[in-house]
């Protein structure tokens, strides 16, 4: 289990001035709250959401309200519209629940996004192709946002291994 927040969600953070305690931040698939909680100081609510109740039950925070949902059944979509001021997605795909997911971002919210692209298969999990992002797939599902970073890269080393697609993207 990662404890640490990813350093792409780090990175995004500090580009975004708008981070202030007054903003909402909806952690979709937040597994064991790693960037729920690092966020949780720099904003006035944090909504952690994830279908495995024992991943909530790893963390807390004062102002961090977990949710256990199935989200990507699209019938018991849990969020409204133009709800949150930031979004975080880390290594979690569901082409079918990207326009909902877009949707809870209030105008002028952002959108950081980071999950494993093709040919991350041959080298660790998701080993199912259909959890994989192809090559400029990212831009595509978020073209009706503004674009502010963008990468898809391959890491391999003694500590880490893995090729990721990554955006920060803001909803104009």
């Amino acid at each position: 289990m990662i404890k640490e927040a990813s350093d792409w969600v780090k990175l995004c953070l500090n580009e975004i001035d708008e981070v202030t305690e007054n903003k909402i931040v909806l952690d979709i698939a937040c597994g064991s709250g790693r960037n729920s909680v690092f966020i949780s100081d720099k904003v006035s609510k944090v909504i952690s959401v994830d279908l495995n109740i024992d991943h909530l039950l790893t963390f807390n925070g004062s102002n961090i309200f977990k949710i256990q949902s199935d989200i990507e059944n699209l019938s018991k979509w849990p969020f409204k519209n133009k709800s949150v001021d930031i979004v975080i997605v880390t290594n979690f795909l569901n082409r079918l629940i990207f326009e909902k997911i877009q949707a809870v971002i209030k105008k002028n919210g952002f959108l950081i996004y980071e999950t494993f692209g093709e040919g991350h298969d041959k080298i660790g999990k998701p080993k199912n192709k259909d959890y994989l992002l192809k090559k400029g797939e990212l831009l595509k599902l978020t073209r009706n946002m503004s674009l502010i970073f963008y990468e898809e890269i391959q890491v391999i080393s003694l500590e880490k291994k893995f090729i990721k697609h990554r955006i920060l993207c803001k909803n104009v």
